[in-house]
């Protein structure tokens, strides 16, 4: 895209919209862009508005023009996203974090609260560790573990650790294979592959593009990560334990009657995100 070079800011973000919008994106990118790589809030955006952008500053925003329209996601051009108040580095190696996913803190939060004597946590499928993380990071009394079947996750999560300060426990892992068989835990989360093959038509051409295919799809109509989980995972639990799973939007009953058969005494509950879709089971044991 060329936009001229003498241009104020609000000049440039006016182009940047059109160019966006007449591509079939929508024009907020250019904004959430500048917003975000200068960390300024509205104000000081407004305030910046009549400034012209210095010529290194203009040329980088072209050439993010033009990875946003081959369906790049910011996140990925940018490096990292921001996950319950923290900044999380990722690439194409790691799914891009989401608000939803937050969700499993906070049912974490409210079991922990019960548990106090809880002292031992494992995240499976940990990606950028972004749960992990911030399970350590929220509740320094337990001690995190986290897996992922992928070493080139691994590597991002462990500099997240690093750079937040974080201390975890990273190993390669296949669902339970890989774990430690002399450790139990009290609490399992886990933001599992759980998309099916037959939902790809739905999904967004960036997400489609760019994010790490083993991270998002699973056979069994997306079941296949739960029926291996409800499998292996009783002999890494200790006596009283609590699992909190994401799930897809439609897989609350299927997935919740998969662990309902594992586990006949356990308490297993479908929880719902804030646009009120199934989107997390719980599974609280206590035997």
């Amino acid at each position: 895209m060329a936009l001229k070079s003498n241009a104020s800011l609000a000049e440039v973000l006016k182009s940047a919209s059109v160019f966006l919008e007449e591509r079939g994106f929508d024009g907020s990118l250019a904004q959430s862009y500048w917003l975000r790589v200068f960390d300024w809030t509205l104000t000081d955006l407004v305030r910046q508005l009549q400034q012209t952008p210095n010529q290194e500053v203009y040329e980088t925003f072209q050439e993010v023009l033009e990875r946003l329209v081959r369906h790049e996601p910011l996140q990925y051009i940018l490096g990292y996203e921001d996950f319950d108040g923290r900044r999380f580095k990722v690439t194409p190696a790691v799914l891009i974090p989401r608000e939803d996913t937050a969700g499993i803190l906070d049912l974490a939060a409210s079991w922990l609260e019960k548990h106090p004597e809880a002292s031992q946590a494992l995240d499976l499928g940990t990606g950028s560790g972004i749960l992990a993380i911030s399970l350590a990071l929220r509740h320094p009394q337990l001690q995190l573990t986290a897996g992922d079947l992928s070493p080139e996750a691994l590597a991002i999560a462990k500099e997240n650790g690093i750079s937040l300060q974080a201390t975890v426990d990273w190993l390669v892992t296949d669902v339970c294979q890989g774990l430690p068989q002399d450790r139990t835990y009290d609490l399992v989360v886990s933001n599992p592959p759980y998309i099916s093959e037959a939902e790809l038509d739905l999904m967004d051409e960036s997400v489609k593009r760019y994010e790490p295919s083993m991270a998002l799809f699973a056979e069994q109509e997306g079941l296949a990560f739960y029926r291996q989980l409800a499998n292996q995972i009783r002999a890494y639990l200790k006596p009283c334990a609590c699992l909190i799973l994401e799930i897809g939007f439609r897989q609350g009953q299927a997935v919740a009657a998969i662990f309902s058969q594992a586990f006949p005494q356990a308490k297993v509950s479908c929880h719902q995100d804030l646009n009120g879709h199934d989107r997390y089971v719980q599974v609280e044991i206590n035997e």
